[in-house]
């Protein structure tokens, strides 16, 4: 995303021998799944909703040649960032001089605007909500305008950490081809997802493929990133003509309803997939007019 010239035009020499040390560095600490996978997975989640039905292309970014260097989402529709310093420890403050953390986030915020990108957020993620509240009052005025401090769990297990934050969990169950998923469901697309953003680490890659990622790992559990696929009208008329029979096309994925729920499912392939196009060629080619009849396609 920058380069070695534009850091030393904007600053000196000195400086970029530091950036170039504080991305080594960064680099050499990566640990696969630990706090930052966690929290890239989290901003995956929370940033789907509006890659699927907005259409935005959001891109995303880890241990960037940059002060403000953990993550960098590029929401390029609008040409804004947002950056990202996570401090997973004890004692994390903003400190004042060369190579503090506001002197970085002050830096970073001018390499910004150098580069043309004039709407920029810069956040310091901490994993106390003490350590949150104290950082926050004391944000440094030069970068006030810019910067916001945000609280993230240091949990390392991914469940137990959706159970802390809720919209974590709210993106997840979006996420997710079943209406009300269990436990177990919620664990597998979160595990899919993380396993998805590892296989993609560093790229810049946009946040819709790897989605498209996760859901190629697990198609059954992930939904439909389609906003307008319908039934064949053929197909609608003929379920909708069978006593006792519901269901509803939420996600990409057929759940349906029988005699009060006496039995009910979901089809384990979207509407996306050729197999899903089978299954509505067999309804109009079988025209069954019962439950029992419809139950041998169902599986």
């Amino acid at each position: 995303m920058y380069t070695e010239s534009q850091i030393k035009q904007l600053f000196d020499e000195k400086v970029l021998e530091y950036v170039k040390n504080k991305n080594q560095g960064g680099n050499n600490t990566q640990k696969g799944i630990g706090y930052e996978t966690n929290f890239i997975v989290y901003q995956l989640a929370f940033l789907s909703k509006n890659v699927i039905e907005k259409n935005l292309i959001i891109k995303i970014y880890s241990q960037v040649f940059a002060f403000v260097d953990d993550l960098v989402i590029e929401f390029t529709d609008s040409l804004e960032l947002n950056h990202y310093q996570l401090k997973n420890c004890e004692n994390v403050y903003w400190g004042n001089g060369l190579q503090s953390i506001a002197d970085d986030f002050e830096k970073q915020q001018k390499l910004n605007k150098h580069c043309g990108n004039n709407v920029s957020t810069l956040y310091l993620v901490v994993n106390s909500k003490k350590i949150y509240d104290n950082l926050n009052k004391k944000i440094p005025s030069d970068i006030k305008s810019c910067s916001k401090v945000m609280y993230f769990s240091p949990e390392v297990n991914l469940v137990k950490l959706i159970a802390q934050h809720q919209d974590f969990r709210e993106a997840i169950k979006y996420l997710s081809a079943f209406e009300n998923p269990e436990p177990d469901k919620i664990e597998c697309v979160v595990t899919v997802l993380s396993g998805a953003w590892i296989s993609h680490a560093l790229s810049g890659v946009s946040v819709m493929d790897i989605l498209k990622k996760a859901q190629e790992s697990s198609p059954s559990y992930i939904r439909s990133f389609s906003q307008e696929r319908r039934l064949d009208p053929d197909v609608e008329n003929i379920l909708s003509n069978i006593d006792n029979f519901s269901y509803n096309l939420n996600k990409g994925f057929l759940h349906w309803n029988y005699a009060d729920e006496l039995q009910k499912g979901t089809l384990p392939y979207s509407i996306d997939t050729e197999r899903f196009q089978r299954f509505q060629e067999r309804i109009k080619k079988n025209k069954p007019a019962s439950f029992e009849e419809l139950e041998e396609i169902l599986g």
